[in-house]
């Protein structure tokens, strides 16, 4: 039984994401044979490079050898070098604040401060929190070091191990989605769309109150069932031992940790601002979030090498996320090689011409859905998709920023549902919850957080969203 077991689990084993891309590549490889040849002329308008919708034509066959498969890697890897420093840079920037403990300590203080009579005051506050942590400087991961913590004050106020996954996971997922100036989605969309960096904010901002509104609505709902009756629980009876951590509650919210978090609130307005009215771009993000971890190294009494030390374990941490987005750049080399990307551009643009923008904007998101089950990184999935179909939406007349809106849909609600995704597993793995229990508490959220998606969507092509 043992051996058939792991037979089984062996064979239901998901490939790692870097040999899932480098599948694609091949895959790409092997269309370039089949696939023909095609391009574009590309116009300048308003100082924006886009495609000539009544341009394209056939041209000769360029298939990409064997050999040329792996030189696109470090070709991708190249082209994408600006992106691959911006993300190790501000990597190491928040592993340097989270690895201080403010962040931790400001939210035992917020528990402490509000009390166990408000405990819905309390859950729905960190959700707030930690909504902004995902949709403005977009610390998606950085939820998993906040799993104790938060399933421990989830059980310590009464509630089960779901409720303290949620008001982390759940809340920093809606606020990656909605990403008012996330710069791993957005950022790195609106670069490749050639649009102004955090440009459309203010819809995003909506989106992330729409989406935040409703999941508090959710949690605080459920939770308040429970804590009536514990056996309607999805966990009901499950061993919680392991999950309650006293020692966390001695943490203590210094002056410094006060400092700290200053400090950090101050980098991300800085950035905010700075790119919506000065158009800043990927070198002053940087700068700005270098100058911020330095400044709040040294509030937290550290020295010149520990500051370095900090910033270079972050990059490390990062570093396989940052690699992921020059492979998934090599999939656009292959494509650009064998001159088929432009052919693809077209056979897409042609099943959806004629359809009307609404419609086309929530086939958008509907495809990059079924994408982040394979690709379950926003960057990456940024870099795969976009060049095909911002393309498409020049062809078709639907605006690039609706294009992005549908892709940070599609990349990110899906990450509270696809066993591929590793931070929902390490929440999981934590918790000891089974992935079936979890499915079955999250897909009636996940149902209206779609039906959300879709509305806010077609509200977008209705207001014509924008302007680019």
């Amino acid at each position: 039984m043992i051996d058939l077991k792991t037979k089984k689990e062996r064979k239901f084993k998901f490939p790692h994401a870097f040999v899932l891309l480098f599948a694609i590549i091949v895959l790409v490889g092997i269309l370039t044979y089949i696939i023909p040849a095609g391009e574009y002329n590309r116009i300048e308008i308003n100082g924006r490079k886009v495609v000539d919708p009544t341009s394209f034509r056939f041209i000769d066959s360029s298939p990409v050898g064997v050999f040329e498969l792996f030189t696109a890697i470090p070709k991708g890897i190249q082209s994408g070098s600006f992106l691959i420093i911006m993300i190790l840079i501000i990597g190491g920037a928040i592993k340097l604040f989270d690895g201080t403990g403010a962040i931790r300590a400001a939210i035992l203080k917020l528990t402490d401060t509000i009390g166990k009579e408000r405990d819905s005051w309390v859950l729905a506050s960190i959700m707030i929190f930690f909504a902004f942590l995902g949709g403005f400087p977009g610390m998606l991961e950085a939820a998993i070091p906040f799993a104790p913590l938060c399933i421990g004050i989830a059980l310590t106020l009464g509630y089960d191990a779901l409720v303290g996954i949620c008001i982390s996971l759940v809340a920093i997922v809606i606020g990656w989605t909605a990403g008012p100036s996330n710069p791993w989605t957005v950022g790195i969309g609106q670069t490749v769309g050639e649009l102004p960096m955090f440009s459309g904010f203010a819809y995003r901002l909506l989106v992330l109150a729409v989406l935040l509104t409703a999941s508090i609505a959710f949690v605080l709902r459920y939770a308040k069932k429970i804590k009536k009756d514990p056996t309607k629980s999805i966990v009901y009876g499950m061993d919680t031992k392991h999950l309650i951590d006293n020692n966390d509650r001695q943490i203590e919210f210094t002056s410094r940790h006060k400092l700290i978090i200053l400090t950090f609130i101050i980098t991300i307005i800085f950035i905010v601002v700075g790119t919506l009215k000065w158009k800043w771009g990927i070198p002053q993000m940087c700068a700005t979030y270098i100058i911020g971890a330095i400044v709040g190294g040294k509030f937290a009494g550290y020295s010149s090498d520990k500051i370095a030390d900090e910033l270079l374990e972050g990059g490390k941490a990062i570093f396989i996320g940052a690699m992921a987005v020059g492979l998934a750049r090599a999939i656009n080399v292959v494509m650009t090689d064998g001159r088929i990307a432009d052919t693809i551009v077209y056979g897409i643009s042609s099943l959806l011409k004629g359809m009307p923008p609404s419609i086309t904007a929530v086939g958008m998101f509907i495809v990059q859905t079924l994408i982040n089950f394979f690709i379950p990184s926003g960057s990456g999935q940024a870099m795969v998709t976009l060049p095909i179909l911002i393309p498409v939406a020049d062809i078709i007349d639907l605006n690039r920023q609706i294009t992005i809106l549908a892709f940070q849909f599609g990349d990110g609600l899906s990450n509270l549902c696809y066993p591929t995704v590793g931070g929902l597993v390490a929440f999981l793995i934590y918790s000891k919850i089974s992935f079936n229990k979890w499915f079955k508490f999250i897909f009636p959220f996940m149902i209206i957080v779609w039906l959300l998606a879709v509305l806010l969507l077609i509200g977008a092509v209705l207001i014509n969203f924008g302007p680019f």
